[in-house]
């Protein structure tokens, strides 16, 4: 009878439960569980007693008839029964009501996303039907391996669990460690559960082919003479130096953009990791991702590797294990979600929004022993400073280590550890300060300014706040300047068209002229001879004057920064950006027409403080959701990328490969022959290669006058409709009547 119960299709129930167990405990092993108060033992026997209960309903008459006729069965729910005898075996086993509680909670939900913690309500004649229809080996299997008795009634055993597990709420204070207790419980579940459903006994090996030897290897090809390659040389010899002396978990790394901090983030992350460890790569936009992502693929250009040894991880990324026992879409899709890899290269969208979730993240018990880099950190939202440093301040008191990386150091964190002791002053720049300006005389100032670059065979970027301003420049400069000289960048360009803008600035060694919004701020390794700049905070003013003349070929170089006001409101763009508070002190602090780029560390200092001193720092009151365990409301209350309008996201159907993929993706969901999983994992992959050619435009109203075809979630603009809505220059054309700028 027991080798009949299924837990899927392809699996029973019994192997499933023990395989799922095996990969929970196995993960279990590698944590530091006395940081959270308990024993290691202690923790293995309740990861042990959840993983086995958490599909004990899968054994009723009606599951099994479902699993048995899936397309002609309703779907019969079996997590309420498994996480009530998740908890009575906890309790009966000595396990104290919070942990007992823990356990509930996480089988009660493993497969959707988490409420507020506390009990849920149940249908208890259901329950008590799927309980007594139980075979009676399975219960004797059951209980022999849990070691405990499961007879008991349900109607008692729901209302006893109601009346403790409402008591633990009202009268118990929760504290960081119980938030990271219950997701790192959550996260052991929730991935051996998947793991063992797709890969049944089939283990996963990760190839650490990334060494402190290949990066030494590849910083002694790098060319040596010259300024700049002297400075990042001798920068390279110091962060060996400071390697040698490390007390502390929490480190920075500050120093001038351009000089090197990539290869020095990845010796320290190497220099720190064993064989247990994932290191988290962290940036804040995807097109720094991929440089950073070909910088390690350079590093390890004389061995075989693939997305085992280094997973780009974002929703343009399109990894592959090539393994060819992993070449089953369902396989990829685990490991991809379970960051199966040496080194994960994300965003901190990605890496945050999951450390402050509801959601199911199947990585977050790895983070206990990881190294994260946080790249360009200054680049996070002050609102969220007080959260976030208070968590990674718990993080480290496990296995985790963490690298601040930036040019202008923020003061999220009270104590680091700097790595950086020498100082490494470069004066490559010098901002202009030019106050106000009418936009329609900014515009004939850019004109006059382009063409004196083009005229010296200079390269000039143009950044602005808003997409109308970019866009109204870009077309004032593309009837008086050939397009071959001309580039432009917004976020109304698709993926695949910006990837490769950035790829020919960085080629482009002739004179041209960038028009851009912020998309090409912090980290682009890319360099102009001058740059014009509207109003912006003061963090990402010396970002963008890192993108000026980054390599130090000539002496000072400009950044202009102008107040650019519309001409029919007599309101500055950057207020429709930016916060007034940012704007303010940035405005009290720059009280000099002329800075030069060796003065910006002491300003930068200045600037921080000043947001600290005057900013709320939790503004979503993130740690008291954290500290009630108000999971759901700390899933709707953190967003890195804060949206003003409703947005929908637009397929453009831009050539050959976007018309496949469309097919392709209608293809596959309408195929009854495959199997659910890998439908879902094949669907997933299809999404995430078109997303290159995917946007997201804010709606002003939702009558779109049927101008686009509305398929599959997604508003597609298609090919024969394509020259109405999307210019090969500027992007998707937004009409003023449906569109806000």
């Amino acid at each position: 009878m027991l080798d009949g119960l299924k837990s899927h299709p392809d699996r029973s129930l019994v192997d499933h439960l023990m395989g799922t167990t095996k990969r929970a405990e196995e993960k279990a092993q590698k944590i530091d569980w006395k940081v959270f108060g308990i024993e290691k033992e202690q923790v293995l026997k309740l990861i042990r007693i959840c993983c086995l209960s958490h599909d004990f309903a899968k054994a009723t008459r009606e599951f099994q008839d479902y699993i048995s006729n899936p397309n002609k069965g309703v779907h019969v729910p079996h997590a309420p029964l498994s996480a009530l005898v998740t908890y009575r075996i906890l309790r009966k086993t000595g396990f104290d009501v919070k942990h007992s509680a823990f356990g509930y909670f996480v089988v009660r939900h493993h497969h959707g996303e988490l409420p507020n913690f506390g009990f849920t309500t149940e249908n208890r004649e259901k329950i008590e039907r799927q309980f007594t229809s139980i075979p009676s080996d399975f219960k004797r299997w059951f209980e022999n391996s849990v070691l405990a008795s499961i007879d008991f009634s349900v109607e008692n055993l729901l209302t006893e669990m109601e009346k403790q597990i409402d008591s633990l709420c009202v009268f118990t204070d929760f504290s960081f460690k119980d938030y990271l207790l219950l997701q790192t419980l959550f996260s052991i579940l929730i991935s051996s559960d998947r793991e063992d459903a797709a890969l049944k006994d089939l283990s996963i090996i990760v190839n650490r082919k990334l060494t402190v030897e290949t990066l030494e290897k590849y910083v002694s090809t790098l060319p040596s003479t010259g300024l700049i390659q002297n400075m990042r040389k001798k920068f390279n010899d110091h962060i060996k130096q400071s390697l040698q002396c490390i007390d502390s978990k929490i480190l920075s790394i500050t120093a001038p953009t351009g000089i090197g901090k990539t290869l020095a983030n990845l010796r320290v992350a190497l220099s720190l990791a064993d064989e247990n460890t994932l290191i988290v790569y962290a940036l804040p936009f995807i097109n720094i991702i991929d440089q950073t992502v070909d910088t390690i693929y350079r590093l390890l250009s004389d061995v075989e590797f693939d997305a085992t040894t280094v997973l780009p991880y974002h929703h343009l990324a399109d990894p592959s294990y090539e393994d060819p026992l992993y070449e089953q879409q369902s396989i990829q899709s685990v490991l991809i979600e379970g960051w199966y890899s040496q080194i994960v290269v994300t965003t901190f969208v990605s890496l945050f929004e999951s450390l402050f979730t509801n959601k199911k993240v199947p990585f977050f018990y790895k983070l206990l022993n990881s190294v994260l880099i946080l790249d360009e950190i200054q680049s996070i939202p002050h609102k969220y400073w007080q959260p976030l440093s208070r968590l990674f301040e718990e993080m480290a008191k496990f296995n985790c280590r963490i690298i601040l990386s930036t040019a202008t150091q923020p003061m999220i964190f009270e104590r680091t550890r700097e790595l950086v002791t020498e100082r490494f002053d470069l004066n490559r720049t010098r901002l202009h300060l030019h106050h106000e300006v009418p936009f329609s005389d900014f515009k004939c100032i850019v004109e006059d300014q382009a063409k004196r670059c083009l005229n010296n065979g200079k390269k000039l970027l143009v950044v602005l706040n808003t997409i109308r301003e970019a866009r109204e420049v870009f077309e004032t400069l593309r009837s008086k300047i050939s397009e071959k000289k001309l580039c432009y960048l917004s976020s109304n360009v698709i993926p695949k068209h910006r990837l490769e803008r950035i790829r020919r600035i960085k080629q482009t060694n002739s004179a041209m002229v960038c028009v851009s919004t912020q998309v090409i701020e912090a980290g682009v390794d890319v360099s102009f001879d001058m740059v014009i700049r509207d109003e912006a905070p003061f963090d990402s003013i010396l970002q963008v004057a890192g993108r000026c003349n980054r390599n130090y070929t000539s002496s000072l170089s400009d950044v202009h920064v102008y107040r650019v006001i519309e001409d029919e409101r007599k309101r500055s763009f950057s207020s429709y950006i930016y916060e007034n508070l940012l704007l303010d002190i940035t405005r009290d602090l720059l009280k000099q027409n002329h800075i030069e780029e060796k003065d910006f560390p002491e300003l930068s200092k200045k600037y921080f403080a000043n947001i600290k001193k005057r900013a709320n720092l939790d503004k979503e009151n993130l740690l008291q959701l954290i500290e009630s365990l108000k999971l759901e409301e700390i899933g709707s209350s953190f967003r890195l990328i804060d949206k003003k309008y409703a947005t929908a996201s637009l397929f453009i159907e831009y050539d050959k490969k976007a018309i496949n993929l469309r097919e392709t993706l209608n293809k596959v969901l309408r195929d009854p022959k495959v199997e659910k999983f890998e439908k879902i994992s094949s669907i997933a992959k299809l999404l995430r290669q078109m997303a290159m050619y995917t946007i997201e435009v804010p709606l002003l109203r939702e009558k779109l006058e049927g101008a686009f075809i509305i398929e599959n979630g997604l508003i597609v603009i298609p090919r024969d409709n394509l020259q109405y809505w999307y210019d090969e220059d500027i992007g998707f054309k937004r009409s003023e009547e449906v569109m806000i700028f």
